[in-house]
């Protein structure tokens, strides 16, 4: 018998080819064909590549840093398969942000339950802080701001805002391989104020831009 290959969709690229791809793949999903015209980034549209390079890279940061701390190897991947489904969604009013994840190995410490746990939360929960720091700023520049510079970041705040809330409730969805499932399945009562928040927060912030 032939021995069985993991098709090439399949296979994972690492660290430090995989911030790469993942960025790329991310931005592209999430501007469209935006993301080459030069407008874009001289525009209050450059807060969605800036929102989603940051959420992204923070979030997975996140993810990795924690499981480290807790004495678990830890590396972000990706693979094809889901890099060609994010890059699909370009077209789609609902995007599906999944070119790779981070990767946790526990050696069975009994620190390695409440390790997995922070490390997984914790990539949400730096998209939601980031968001509702920049949601409040926005907002404040919104209401009290006449002069055209100030009200241009105002506009600027509440789209990056809104692209970390949608890839935080994106993220906390009760769905495998979701961080919302492994939250969820972790502690139920973390996962519903976590999720909640953020459909709230995101809620509004859509209702702001």
């Amino acid at each position: 018998m032939r021995p069985w290959r993991r098709s090439w969709y399949y296979t994972e690229v690492g660290e430090p080819y995989s911030w790469i791809i993942g960025i790329i793949s991310v931005v592209i999903a999430m501007a469209g064909l935006k993301v080459f015209n030069i407008h874009t980034y001289v525009s209050p549209q450059s807060s969605i590549i800036v929102g989603v390079v940051v959420g992204v890279v923070v979030h997975e940061m996140m993810h990795r840093n924690v499981a480290r701390r807790y004495g678990m190897r830890s590396s972000y991947v990706t693979n094809w398969l889901g890099v060609i489904i994010t890059l699909l969604t370009a077209v789609l009013p609902i995007k599906l942000i999944a070119p790779g994840y981070t990767k946790v190995y526990s050696y069975g410490f009994s620190e390695s339950r409440r390790g997995i746990l922070y490390s997984v939360a914790a990539g949400p929960a730096s998209n939601i802080v980031m968001s509702l720091v920049t949601l409040v700023v926005g907002v404040i520049l919104k209401v009290f701001s006449t002069l055209p510079a100030l009200a241009f970041t105002s506009i600027w705040l509440l789209n990056f805002s809104y692209i970390n809330f949608y890839i935080a409730l994106f993220n906390l969805l009760p769905i495998p391989p979701l961080d919302g499932y492994k939250v969820l399945r972790l502690a139920v009562s973390l996962w519903l104020l976590m999720f909640f928040t953020s459909l709230a927060l995101f809620i509004v912030t859509l209702l702001l831009v």
